[in-house]
């Protein structure tokens, strides 16, 4: 005889129901394992840095969620470093760290640190608070990250070259969303397809305009998207880094062919090579 059929009842459902989310839970995980190895294995393909940006901003951050990531390596000691920067974030872009930097190379000298002194650990900060930042040195890039309220910091060791690098995962959440397991498999992947592709170097400068290409009619902006053109960057490559849409690019593009009377890149840049001898 059963005493308390309805408790027995209660417990039987509570049970039934933990099981059910037990089994839920592991579909979840297994779902999620399938998802990182999944992302891990489209890195593979990555070797130019367009795919790198596209591989970031589509199938790294369906896994781990993020507004701006900034890959920082050099000398933190003296603040001389180079940047990486992958957004969808209007004006957050390389280029504009590069060109003035300001206090953030200070800031990424001190997570840097920060990085060492928890034993080369990948730690977050919540509740981060980047109007300080603008503040100190306000600058195009400082500015866009007023809105970010939590971050991520994972770096990597480089014992041969000396040249650590650390990724910094800026998120408008106020506590960083991540699971442990997903960001030790998935990070040596974004790291070495980082270390893939080329670097962004600064445009060239006013002065290497003149020295390299002294042609006459080209704006400065037509200056600049003939020299990337020259360095074999497509329509997408040049709009990422002067911070334009290709289709701007394009059109820019049909100017210099007519003031060139050219009619195809490889005549522009073969037009415009030999003034550097000039």
């Amino acid at each position: 005889m059963q005493l308390f059929p309805h408790l027995i009842d209660m417990y039987s459902e509570r049970n039934a129901a933990m099981n059910i989310d037990a089994a839920n839970n592991h579909e979840n995980k297994s779902q999620n394992w399938e998802q990182v190895f999944n992302v891990i294995q489209k890195s593979f393909a990555v070797q130019k840095h367009v795919h790198f940006f596209n591989w970031l901003q589509t199938s790294v951050n369906e896994v781990l969620p993020h507004d701006i990531l900034v890959a920082a390596w050099g000398d933190f000691a003296t603040g001389d470093l180079n940047f990486d920067v992958s957004s969808n974030i209007e004006d957050i872009r390389t280029q504009k760290l590069i060109d003035a930097p300001g206090v953030f190379a200070y800031l990424m000298s001190n997570l840097h640190q920060r990085w060492l002194d928890n034993g080369e650990r990948w730690y977050r900060i919540n509740f981060f608070d980047a109007a300080g930042i603008n503040a100190q040195s306000p600058t195009q890039f400082t500015r866009q990250l007023v809105g970010m309220n939590s971050l991520l910091v994972y770096g990597v060791r480089d014992y041969r070259g000396k040249n650590d690098c650390i990724y910094v995962f800026f998120d408008r959440a106020r506590e960083f969303p991540i699971e442990h397991h997903v960001l030790g498999l998935l990070m040596p992947h974004v790291d070495s397809a980082l270390r893939r592709v080329e670097y962004l170097q600064t445009p060239v400068t006013e002065v290497a305009v003149v020295e390299e290409y002294e042609l006459g009619g080209l704006t400065e902006r037509e200056h600049e998207i003939l020299h990337w053109v020259k360095s074999g960057k497509t329509n997408f490559e040049i709009g990422m880094i002067l911070t334009i849409s290709p289709n701007t690019v394009k059109n820019h593009l049909k100017r210099i062919f007519q003031k060139l009377d050219v009619s195809c890149r490889a005549q522009a840049v073969a037009k415009y090579a030999p003034h550097k001898l000039a």
